[in-house]
């Protein structure tokens, strides 16, 4: 008899959750008039699933509001293209709980896309060009961002076949070039014959790196003097124009002649297009909504295998959200952002792929700096590539701020600008591949931090750096109209710029990491050890930088409760007066391989204190058999250029180290060593198996 009783109680318990678990479906094929709760139409075709992901989202609303959310929510969705009209926004209603999660989903095997986008028909006109009639306009109003791009061209993109094309412009590959700047920040001449371009002109725009090759935007067109062979622009550029700098025209009639190339014509709202080169038309999509989805005080939602595409802005926003799981998405076609979390706490971005944006592929902030509260956001296993293909430069794989992020085990490649740009305390940056980033931009770090003496406690470890390009002008002749661009160009595997301190830079490889694997650019305290280095460059410099950005510096230094009890016991550095804050005082170089094919061996760059710097206990190889080292002693004012090796040690800054083949080789983002390798001899520590992505 108790058997049976327990038996009826628990088959009671079991059927009880099975009545409080609920399932919603999405079908393309569905109807909104429908429960939702099927996941095909039943044979009466009088119920089955919705056919809208905002049905679905109503329906959950419904359940709170009808005392009937008692346990976990799905929402399946069935293969297909699903077409917004509007945004989908999340916000507190739209929440799950601790243990009554919400999951949003594409059904397993599904192919699922969310589309801010909007399809058109398009006709042949001729074998070359192809014309869109507009019977409706995109959305989105605005440029995703107006600082760095101004003028009148379309806000939004014109996708054929999945493939974003570019905007008709001269010349059609590669830049034009300035000859001379007419005026400080709008006026200039140009090197090379600028294309006969008729008609109204205020429609054109430049794509411009006025004067460096870090910061490039987007400036309208006022004028085109054809004679003189210059241009006005209706905006003052950001930096000084400067002779050889980069830039070309774009959005205007004259221009559309090559494949991949398009047009918008405002007046007669029609679409212009050259397809791809052996490319057939076949779907043609123009981005539409600035947002796909916004999140916005939501907590305990889960997103999982979607693909999200075709915004004009930011694809994904979560902010002020808890518990938020981004889990196996494909965020691509993007104009502006992949992802954007904002705020709030424990939420995850993971093995997804974020690709082909206009800007960053991922932007995340959040944590107290005041208390040291960490965000608990996780950014774990996701490809990221190809992002920034608008704004080149700052528009980074992944932008870090606030406090206590893990960024983990991603792999990161091809991208124009910066693949990690850092700020704030307490990141983890670890495990992760980084390759062929600065491909248009020079003065570039694949991590790239500085101007901040209180962003503390940030580790960057375990991490696999690779081919960091760089491009940048070399040197310009006005006179003939000659400028020479160059890659490699001035770039850095990890760059702790203008007074970046505190930083734990440690068991990383860095292989043809740019021109200087590490470059410490007059910070303090970066502790950088335990690293494989083999460049044919420089692998360390650390410099004693100007104090223009000191005062800045000191600023935020001051800002920071930095002399709170919280902060001196975790960052008992900035607890210690500083002798002079114009030098790069406490840095410490320990326990490093580093592998010099540089032909004169000329490999680091030491501007240091001596009292203050430990730098100890490295192995220092030259395969070309010649090794030098340019140094700097601060307080002696001694200075010395391709010092040799001995004339280095003998200064007593550098001790214990060794001039020796490590015997070490890298193969799949393991290091391998022999066993007559003196590694053990400088106490290296081995480095892990598993970087880079999880399968």
């Amino acid at each position: 008899m108790k058997k049976m009783n327990w038996f009826a109680i628990i088959a009671s318990l079991c059927v009880s959750n099975a009545a409080m678990s609920t399932d919603f479906y999405v079908n393309s094929k569905g109807n909104d008039s429908w429960s939702g709760t099927l996941k095909k139409a039943n044979k009466q075709n009088t119920d089955g699933p919705f056919v809208s992901i905002e049905k679905a989202k109503q329906a959950i609303r419904t359940l709170k509001q009808t005392n009937t959310f008692n346990d976990k929510v799905t929402v399946n969705i069935a293969t297909g293209r699903y077409y917004l009209s509007q945004p989908l926004n999340f916000n507190l209603m739209d929440s799950g709980l601790a243990g009554k999660e919400v999951l949003w989903q594409g059904e397993s095997g599904a192919q699922v896309t969310i589309s801010a986008g909007m399809p058109i028909t398009c006709k042949k006109r001729n074998a070359t060009f192809w014309d869109c009639p507009l019977t409706k306009m995109p959305a989105s109003t605005t440029y995703f961002d107006t600082a760095r791009i101004k003028g009148n061209t379309p806000k939004f993109q014109l996708f054929v076949n999945d493939q974003r094309l570019q905007l008709a412009r001269w010349p059609d590959q590669d830049w034009a070039h300035i000859k001379l700047p007419l005026d400080q920040k709008t006026q200039f001449s140009v090197m090379e014959p600028l294309p006969a371009i008729s008609g109204d002109i205020k429609t054109a725009q430049v794509h411009i790196f006025a004067g460096n090759d870090w910061y490039d935007q987007y400036i309208g067109i006022d004028s085109i003097n054809q004679s003189a062979n210059t241009i006005n622009l209706s905006a003052s550029t950001n930096y000084a124009l400067a002779s050889g700098r980069r830039f070309y025209i774009q959005n205007h009639p004259s221009l559309l002649n090559a494949p991949g190339e398009w047009l918008f014509d405002a007046a007669t709202k029609n679409i212009s297009f050259v397809p791809p080169a052996d490319l057939s038309p076949t779907e043609i999509m123009l981005s539409s909504l600035p947002n796909i989805i916004t999140v916005d005080g939501s907590n305990y939602l889960t997103f999982k295998n979607i693909s999200f595409r075709h915004s004009t802005g930011t694809a994904i926003t979560i902010k002020n959200s808890n518990n938020v799981l981004l889990d196996h998405l494909d965020i691509n076609n993007i104009g502006g952002k992949g992802v954007e979390i904002i705020n709030g706490q424990n939420v995850q971005l993971s093995n997804s792929k974020i690709h082909h944006t206009g800007a960053h592929g991922v932007v995340v902030s959040g944590g107290d700096k005041k208390t040291l509260l960490a965000s608990g956001h996780v950014i774990n296993n996701n490809h990221i590539h190809h992002m920034a293909e608008t704004i080149l430069t700052y528009s980074s794989g992944i932008d870090v701020n606030g406090v206590g992020t893990k960024i983990t085990h991603n792999l990161l490649e091809q991208g124009a600008g910066t693949a990690i740009l850092l700020a704030g305390n307490d990141h983890l940056i670890e495990k992760n591949e980084i390759h062929h980033f600065c491909l248009q931009a020079s003065d570039c770090g694949a991590v790239y931090t500085g101007r901040d003496w209180s962003a503390r406690g940030n580790i960057i470890r375990y991490n696999f750096i690779h081919d960091i390009i760089g491009f940048g002008m070399n040197s310009v002749d006005v006179a003939n109209n000659q400028v020479v661009y160059q890659s490699p160009n001035y770039v850095m595997g990890v760059y702790l710029d203008d007074g970046a301190s505190g930083f734990d830079v440690s068991g990383n490889i860095f292989e043809n990491a740019g021109s200087r694997s590490i470059h410490i650019n007059g910070g303090r305290d970066n502790k950088i050890y335990n690293n494989y280095f083999k460049t044919n460059d420089f692998a360390i410099w650390l410099a004693q930088q100007s104090p223009a950005y000191w005062d800045q510096n000191q600023k935020k230094l001051d800002d920071s409760p930095y002399k709170t009890p919280l902060w001196e016991q975790k960052y008992p550095e900035l607890a210690v007066p500083m002798h002079n804050k114009t030098w790069p005082e406490g840095n410490r170089i320990e326990r490093n391989i580093i592998v010099t094919s540089k032909p004169d061996g000329n490999s680091f760059r030491y501007n240091v204190p001596s009292n203050s710097t430990i730098i100890a206990n490295n192995i220092i190889w030259s395969t070309t058999g010649k090794l030098t080292i340019d140094y700097k002693i601060i307080e002696l004012n001694k200075q010395l250029g391709k010092a040799s090796w001995s004339q280095w040690t003998a200064e007593g800054i550098e001790r214990h180290s060794i001039a020796a083949d490590p015997c070490v080789t890298i193969e799949n983002k393991k290091m391998i060593t022999c066993p007559s390798s003196p590694i053990k001899d400088i106490g290296f520590v081995p480095l892990p198996t598993d970087i880079g992505l999880i399968p």
